[in-house]
């Protein structure tokens, strides 16, 4: 048995009542399990669990199942990509958040993936663990890795998270049960958030995180704010996004990008979204581009993969290149807040 197959890998979030998060949880633990199998080493991908181990009644319940979630999830979807405001919008023509499309996952035939939430769900944690293990382990699995697929190293990376596993590792006995690095360690996340970037014309950028109160916890978004040559706000510590967007506005900055450093869209995203407008209509000679946050996507897929497998790069990176500043060159008017 290969090395992939005789491991599985979960995926733990934060959770949320909002079910949106737990949808691009799906999606992305989908792109995890889809990716090519030379990402999961030189070896053949690993058979289908489900063909082996299951009956077939129980994988054809399981596949219709599947099918009419996805479904329904698609019906409540609505087909949106620039969110158009009405013409009595007093945002303009130019308004808009961006919403990423999603579209039915396909069957695929990867490693066994599973995820599993911190708060807000059914059962805590250590039985999301346990409950996923046993059934690893009826399908030949021998090890278990959790990956926390948080941004920042606050107290659930460094203590709630560990917690659990230590709880759950005395129901699992003979299994190894392991916690891989949490996602914002991984160095090629720049690389995404350049790619987010390289598109935008703007005179400055504000990289906007949740922000954490654990002492040293906010340093990687100041360091990478600071790569990104931008500048660092905080959802619920300081400094805030109204602090940095006059900090620029005093500056004789006339165009402002915000790069929310959030997994998914949910709640938060939501709240900034209107903040975002709040701050539009408050300083209307200023531009605002709002950038979407990260998203589920097969990029993002071989980070966690990286992380999954330790696979993280050991030499040295290259010097993070600060994003190209453009001047806004176009009258900037009222009716256009935000973009």
């Amino acid at each position: 048995m290969s090395a992939s197959a005789s491991t599985a890998y979960l995926l733990v979030s934060h959770g949320s009542r909002d079910p949106r998060p737990g949808q691009g949880m799906e999606r992305l633990a989908h792109f995890v399990r889809s990716q090519e199998p030379g990402l999961w080493g030189n070896q053949p991908s690993p058979p289908d669990c489900s063909d082996s181990r299951m009956e077939l009644g129980e994988r054809a319940a399981m596949e219709r199942s599947a099918t009419s979630q996805a479904a329904s999830f698609l019906r409540r979807a609505p087909a949106l990509d620039w969110l158009r405001p009405s013409t009595t919008s007093p945002l303009g023509e130019e308004a808009g958040i961006f919403r990423s499309r999603v579209s039915q996952p396909e069957t695929v035939n990867g490693p066994l993936v599973g995820t599993a939430c911190l708060e807000v769900g059914a059962v805590p944690l250590h039985q999301q663990i346990v409950a996923f293990s046993q059934r690893a382990q009826a399908a030949g699995v021998h090890r278990v890795r959790v990956l926390p697929l948080f941004l920042l190293a606050g107290v659930h990376v460094m203590e709630d998270i560990p917690a659990e596993v230590e709880l759950a590792r005395h129901e699992l006995p003979g299994l190894s049960l392991e916690i891989c690095p949490h996602l914002g360690s991984h160095p090629g996340l720049i690389g995404l958030l350049r790619h987010k970037l390289s598109t935008t014309a703007t005179e400055a950028l504000i990289v906007l995180s949740h922000g954490s109160r654990r002492p040293g916890g906010n340093a990687p978004i100041y360091a990478l704010a600071q790569g990104l040559g931008g500048t660092a706000a905080f959802w619920a510590v300081a400094p805030s996004l109204d602090t940095q967007v006059i900090h620029y506005m005093q500056s004789g900055v006339q165009r402002v990008a915000i790069l929310p450093y959030f997994l998914f869209a949910g709640s938060t995203t939501d709240a900034i979204t209107h903040h975002t407008e709040e701050l539009a209509e408050r300083f209307p000679r200023m531009g605002f581009h709002l950038l979407p946050p990260l998203g589920p996507s097969p990029e993002l897929a071989n980070l966690v993969i990286d992380l999954a497998l330790h696979r993280i790069p050991t030499k040295p990176q290259e010097a993070l290149v600060p994003m190209q500043r453009v001047a806004f060159r176009h009258a900037v008017h009222p009716s256009s807040l935000v973009s």
